[in-house]
């Protein structure tokens, strides 16, 4: 295996300065009970942080685990993934050792995006329900807990999602390397789906103690093409590789007549993250375009980053209000950061200067703030919305941030 972009890591003893170099683990297919393809779907389903997903292509962050070995006709998928925006992320973990190999992987996952394109819905929520043994509506059961979209918006998203194959296609195994710069000729027989495709090589490190370090590497910069989207257009396929804007939305084959709450929403959050000043000039803002963003919430990455914890920005027309709250993907960091946030809660509290609830259900933790209105797209209530949202985004930026730097930094 070709070591050409990463030496292996050096471990540092800090109470005895003592270094070890870490030792290169291989993944075998068939290996039992170690390092095999079955341990790295396992470690990306239970860690999606370990998936570099910003890197490959923002519009799918942040992502959520669904459910693992999703039957469909073309056989079980390995991991299933959802944003908040109804997104869909399909992950095989598979080993990349020649061109026949390859040309194997990339079919199969091909296969399962022309699968779930036939789907609707009600398909998909079925499979899953099947998968998971959980009953009832269990998918927006899921992104609902960690996100505020009203369900009708979050099924129709889904269906959008479905009927135009706008998936992340993930292969993540081992070292991918010289060879896959033909990967585009494999990307043949696919339709009209409009998809983002990439690669992630998971290197995994042993210490003599058994510690292991996990090392997720996008490998774009390489002979690998990290992001491709394809297009079906005049019956001529059309490969973007990725060097066009990563949050460009894409644009969908069929052309229908907006709904009022999308129109609002593509003229809102271009408006407020344009005229939003942060005082802290560091945090990362969403990248809005004017016509693109037609959902009822943006989010803001916190520290650690890849997805583990954010700060969700919302409408909810539900039950006519809009916020700001903090949430974290569930895990061990997410319990980690909230309960030492907890401690110093009543700090917290006294900086926001601001009513804040502070919730921890079903492992889903959080820290919300909200403003209620009789009409929250009337024009008259806009500025008031804008300045509700901006001051509230910035407060939470100051407090949260440096603290969950720290907990990182302590970590």
């Amino acid at each position: 295996m070709s070591e050409t972009q990463y030496s292996a890591p050096l471990k540092i003893d800090s109470n005895s300065n003592q270094t070890e170099v870490l030792k290169r683990c291989p993944i075998e297919t068939n290996q039992e009970g170690s390092f095999n393809e079955l341990f790295i779907q396992n470690l990306v389903f239970e860690h999606p942080s370990s998936l570099p997903i910003d890197q490959i292509d923002r519009a799918f962050t942040p992502i959520i685990p669904v459910c693992q070995e999703l039957r469909t006709p073309a056989g079980p998928l390995d991991v299933l993934y959802v944003t908040p925006e109804g997104r869909l992320v399909i992950l095989e973990a598979k080993l990349w050792r020649n061109p026949e190999a390859r040309r194997k992987v990339v079919a199969q996952i091909l296969d399962y995006a022309k699968e779930l394109r036939r789907w609707d819905y009600e398909d998909l929520q079925r499979e899953v329900s099947h998968r998971t043994g959980q009953k009832g509506n269990w998918l927006y059961q899921l992104v609902s807990a960690q996100s505020p979209i009203s369900e009708a918006d979050f099924i129709d998203e889904i269906n959008r999602t479905l009927s135009t194959g706008r998936f992340l296609l993930l292969i993540a195994g081992d070292g991918i390397r010289e060879g896959a710069a033909a990967i585009t000729d494999f990307l043949t027989d696919v339709g009209n789906m409009e998809f983002t495709f990439g690669m992630v090589e998971l290197a995994i490190y042993k210490s003599k103690n058994d510690d292991l370090l996990i090392q997720p590497r996008v490998l774009a910069k390489t002979v690998i093409i990290q992001r491709t989207v394809i297009t079906l257009k005049d019956n001529k396929l059309e490969i973007d590789d990725g060097q066009n804007e990563p949050d460009a939305e894409i644009k969908s084959e069929a052309v229908r007549e907006l709904k009022d709450y999308e129109i609002y929403y593509s003229q809102f959050w271009p408006e407020l993250v344009g005229e939003l000043q942060l005082d802290d000039t560091s945090q990362p803002v969403p990248s809005i375009k004017l016509e693109g963003h037609r959902r009822g919430n943006i989010f803001f990455a916190m520290p650690p980053g890849g997805g583990q914890a954010w700060v969700t920005v919302y409408f909810s027309q539900k039950s006519n209000e809009v916020g700001v709250f903090l949430t974290f993907c569930k895990g061990e960091f997410s319990e980690l950061a909230y309960s030492q946030l907890l401690q110093d809660q009543e700090a917290i509290n006294a900086e926001l200067n601001i009513p804040v609830d502070w919730s921890a259900i079903n492992g889903k933790n959080r820290v919300a703030t909200a403003q209620y209105y009789d009409n929250i797209f009337d024009d008259e209530n806009r500025e008031d919305i804008k300045a509700f949202l901006s001051d509230t985004v910035n407060q939470f930026v100051n407090v949260f941030r440096p603290r969950l730097q720290r907990i990182v930094d302590d970590m």
